[in-house]
């Protein structure tokens, strides 16, 4: 008898001691509270617990003494009947803990699935925000870029119109000046101007000639004279300038020989060799019937320059 009261304390000492751990665990995962049956079911061997716990007060020695054989046998009974309890409890725990492994399983593969999802997400935000930096950057690029070229477009029509209206006054003031001179007689005094090495006053009046009488038998020669002019004074780029228009302008002039030739040495003094020898090349094309003297000087400017 007492070996089945020690027997029957035991197992519910276990009972006990195992659903205190349950109990523990699940309220410490803090996932067993989100799941309204495993509450039930705990809640159900509470309940069972409880009954069982009243059932062996009723037959615990301390509690009462068995006078008969009759509730010796209730109580074996009784105690038969708490063992199947405690079984069917037992079973009901190792159900829940195998359920809540399970739960736990695929609680953890979530977890996982959301985790990789947001570093994937994260990423990916990354990577737009980075892109995002980059078309801004680019579009501050391009803003500036075309603000500069509007800015280039505008500084270029400015300069365009301020020097047609400054040719227009030219132009203008050149006519009032010399307009009713005869082209002789203007021509004339812009020679008479050079041979006295008054240069300035000299490209002043071929300018007025070649502006006013561009059509003129003299055109050619004032053009050869208003490069010279220039070219004495070391404006290089001027003297190129007009050399060459005078040589295509007036190829049937008798300056043009002295135009093309005049050239070659304007380019030789800015330095630029090349064109210089295509200059003295082509005036040993177009003009092969020149004097010996323009031939001798011809061949000298070349070797200087070591024209092929």
């Amino acid at each position: 008898m007492k070996a089945l009261r020690f027997f029957m304390d035991g197992k519910v000492m276990r009972i006990f001691f195992a659903s205190f751990l349950v109990m523990t665990f699940l309220t410490a995962t803090g996932h067993a509270q989100t799941t309204a049956d495993l509450s039930e079911r705990i809640g159900r061997i509470e309940a069972s617990l409880k009954a069982i716990n009243k059932k062996l007060a009723n037959n615990y020695i301390g509690s009462q003494k068995v006078k008969t054989d009759a509730e010796m046998d209730a109580a074996l009974m009784a105690s038969q009947g708490v063992e199947e309890t405690v079984r069917a409890l037992t079973d009901d725990i190792e159900r829940i803990n195998f359920e809540r492994k399970q739960f736990l399983e695929r609680y953890t593969r979530l977890q996982d699935d959301i985790a990789i999802r947001f570093r994937d997400l994260e990423k990916r935000l990354d990577a737009a925000e980075r892109k995002n930096i980059q078309l801004t950057e680019e579009k501050r690029k391009y803003e500036q870029a075309e603000r500069a070229a509007h800015e280039a477009e505008a500084k270029r029509k400015a300069k365009e119109e301020a020097e047609a209206k400054a040719e227009k006054e030219r132009v203008a003031k050149l006519k009032s000046t010399y307009g009713k001179k005869k082209p002789k007689a203007l021509y004339d005094e812009a020679y008479a101007a050079v041979q006295k090495k008054n240069y300035k006053d000299a490209s002043k009046k071929l300018e007025a000639f070649l502006e006013l009488y561009p059509d003129d038998a003299l055109a050619g020669n004032a053009q050869y004279w208003l490069g010279e002019t220039y070219f004495v004074r070391e404006q290089y780029d001027k003297a190129a300038v007009m050399f060459a228009e005078g040589f295509q302008k007036y190829r049937t002039s008798p300056k043009a020989p002295d135009n093309l030739f005049k050239l070659g040495l304007t380019m030789a003094k800015l330095n630029k060799k090349t064109e210089a020898c295509i200059a003295f090349t082509n005036f040993g094309k177009e003009y092969p019937q020149v004097s010996e003297t323009m031939k001798s000087r011809l061949k000298k400017e070349m070797t200087k320059l070591k024209c092929p």
